[in-house]
Order: C-alpha cells, then sequence, then structure tokens
C-alpha cells in the first residue's frame, strides 16, 4: 500500500476528505514520498506526518449541508487518534496543552 493510500484511508475513517493538496502538505516535510510503499521501516516517518498535520485539518468545519447532500466527520474522533499519536511519537500534542501563565501573553 501506498503513504498516499494509507493516509487517506487512515484519515478517510473519521469522515474526513483529503486533497491532493492535503496529502502533499503531510509529506513535503517528511522522509516519505506519497508514492512510497508503506513498511515497518517508515511507519513511524507516515504517523509523524499525520500527526503534524491533523491540527490544521481540525480548523476545517464539522460538517457541511448542501442542497439536502449532508457530509459530516467525527472530530473527536480524530482528536483521540492525534492525541495517541502524539504519546506514541514522544510528540508535543498542541491541542491538549494548556496555557499556565497567560502573563507572558500581555
Amino acid at each position: 500500500m501506498t503513504v498516499s493510500d494509507y493516509i487517506t484511508q487512515k484519515i478517510g475513517s473519521f469522515g474526513m476528505h483529503l486533497s491532493e493538496a492535503d496529502l502533499l502538505d503531510m509529506t513535503l516535510n517528511s522522509s516519505v514520498s506519497l508514492e512510497d510503499e508503506v513498511t515497518k521501516e517508515n511507519m513511524t516517518e507516515v504517523n509523524r506526518a499525520i500527526a503534524v498535520f491533523i491540527p490544521s485539518l481540525l480548523a476545517r468545519p464539522t460538517s457541511v449541508n448542501e442542497n439536502g447532500f449532508s457530509v459530516s466527520w467525527d472530530k473527536d474522533g480524530i482528536k483521540a487518534y492525534y492525541s495517541l499519536l502524539c504519546k506514541q511519537l514522544g510528540i508535543e500534542d498542541v491541542l491538549s496543552s494548556r496555557i499556565s501563565d497567560a502573563t507572558m501573553y500581555w
């Protein structure tokens, strides 16, 4: 399975559609290419590419209604998946980070 197919199916399981531009954004700053095959050796880097991109996915609307056609996705599920990836990869979960001292922003 290619990296492109893997990412599309993984994120698609939450009901979210990814454009070619989304896929490209995920891998631009990564050592994997969309055409690479997913292997044990590159799985960490594939998951890192997904995790880094998820916060921008969450900036999108939760659902779209148009002419009787409705599409929605599981934002809570993708947040939980993101949190799991961050823990597995040892990276900061920017979605759960809390500001402890807001005075530094004044």
